[in-house]
């Protein structure tokens, strides 16, 4: 159909009209959230934080600032941390990312928790908007970062999100003018191993040594570092609650809808665990196998790197929806390549309207769980990678 085809009423004076009264009505609900959950202090009735998942790296600094960091892998003696902070009802938040995480929000221990939450969001949201403020006009930057479905979720939930996507839009945008300061960046996502997985290999087949090698020091730079601060301990420790995640994950029925990996979408309509990774490491080298194409072939930047962003979403089982806000990049970059008329020939059949549901997709996951519950991400992203490799000449 010529509507979903050609989807001539996705344009940017639409995208404003719509996009700018969410944000508002976004901003208010963020505001009624955080009302709601200062009713019993920095709880709601439930139990649940302001900012939600914040207190995980709050509380990470603070253990180890006092030495004691290793606690944030015992779960017995987290959870009774961290009702140190919220009180007894506050529920539990399971921290669950590698010590490096604890050296890189070292300086949230100098916060009260109040004062460390408004710092991190307000600084996120304003460095998510600086990146893509030079991706697209300011005024679309600030709205997208708030009425994204992605930015949005990062903001309500005290998420990671927006600088995960900041050290890796940026590190891609300077490969080519500052390679040694890209792979910095890259490497500084190691807190988050399972969404740099593609890097090493996007580096390697574009022939970005330098950058490779920046990234690779910048790792064992930081492990080294959180190793002499937190001691040797801390690994084992964390090596063995990444099992506990791993069990989570297996069973975590309620978390599958909100993860848009082809392991989610497949547990969740019933099928057994081990098929379920299976079809995981078929869809993983699938997506190495587009990225080596478009990283080798003849296409702009802009779309090497918005296949590697979609391929690091297809190869991993551990993605989160929130994690999906560095895809409004993607969709940025897309419009970029499209403008390039003489090289690209405008939007592709379909395009707009398969990048209007990637951007919505963690909007879509949340409607699609009843009544009967499917994730549709892995589709989605799918379409949206399969086309966009389109835009790749083969040398």
């Amino acid at each position: 159909m010529k509507i979903f085809r050609d989807a001539d009423w996705i344009d940017r004076e639409r995208i404003m009209r719509w996009g700018v009264p969410f944000a508002i009505a976004f901003l208010l609900f963020l505001v009624w959230d955080f009302s709601a959950h200062s009713v019993r202090g920095i709880t709601d009735e439930a139990g649940e934080h302001i900012g939600r998942d914040f207190i995980n790296y709050w509380s990470g600094a603070k253990l180890a600032v006092d030495g004691k960091a290793a606690i944030a892998y015992d779960l017995k003696e987290y959870y009774k941390f961290q009702r140190s902070v919220t009180g007894d009802g506050g529920e539990f938040k399971l921290y669950s990312y590698p010590p490096v995480m604890m050296l890189l929000t070292l300086p949230l221990a100098l916060c009260s928790f109040l004062i460390g939450y408004l710092l991190w969001t307000i600084g996120g949201y304003a460095l998510m908007v600086k990146m893509l403020s030079r991706e697209m006009p300011q005024r679309l930057a600030l709205t997208a970062a708030i009425a994204a479905p992605a930015c949005l979720l990062n903001l309500q939930s005290g998420q990671n999100g927006f600088f995960t996507a900041a050290l890796l839009a940026g590190g891609l945008t300077l490969l080519g003018r500052k390679p040694v300061i890209a792979g910095i960046l890259f490497g500084l996502l190691c807190y988050k191993p399972q969404l740099g997985l593609l890097l090493p290999v996007a580096l390697a087949a574009g022939g970005h040594w330098r950058s490779f090698i920046s990234a690779g020091v910048t790792v064992v730079a930081l492990v080294a570092g959180s190793t002499l601060m937190f001691g040797m301990e801390i690994w084992p420790a964390f090596l063995q609650q990444m099992k506990e995640q791993g069990d989570l994950l297996a069973r975590g029925t309620t978390l599958w809808p909100r993860m848009p990996s082809v392991y989610c979408a497949l547990r969740l309509i019933g099928i057994d665990s081990a098929f379920a990774y299976a079809a995981q490491i078929i869809a993983a080298l699938a997506a190495v196998a587009g990225v080596v194409m478009a990283w080798r072939g003849k296409a702009p930047d802009t779309v090497k790197h918005t296949v590697l962003l979609l391929g690091i979403f297809l190869s991993s089982p551990y993605s989160w929806d929130y994690d999906m806000a560095v895809l409004v990049f993607g969709a940025a970059w897309i419009v970029q390549a499209a403008n390039e008329k003489s090289r690209a020939g405008g939007f592709l059949p379909y395009e707009k309207f398969i990048w209007l549901l990637v951007i919505l997709l963690p909007f879509l996951t949340l409607i699609s769980r009843s009544p009967v519950p499917v994730n549709i991400g892995p589709v989605v992203l799918f379409a949206a990678i399969f086309i966009t490799l389109r835009r790749v000449r083969v040398p």
